[in-house]
């Protein structure tokens, strides 16, 4: 399995999941062994496992400040076939 990281920031890690591209674009945000998953049309978290509501908060908006960012990334990893 294949998992892309797009970025790291404030020691949490922004990733994407290779089988994942026939979903709508979203991330996936770990940090000390918690996970959650952002759609990245609408920033709605489609699952949380740990992070409390200030980390979504941030969460939120750092993937808000960097969707471009993410976008191209999964574009261009859709691109070379995973």
């Amino acid at each position: 399995m294949i998992m892309p990281t797009v970025f790291i920031q404030n020691g949490y890690r922004v990733s994407f999941y290779s089988y994942d591209l026939a979903e709508r674009m979203h991330v996936h945000v770990f940090k000390d062994r918690h996970e959650c998953k952002v759609w990245l049309d609408d920033l709605a978290v489609a699952f949380n496992h740990g992070f409390n509501a200030r980390e979504i908060a941030e969460i939120r908006r750092m993937i808000a400040e960097r969707r471009a960012e993410i976008v191209e990334r999964w574009l261009e990893h859709g691109r070379h076939g995973n």
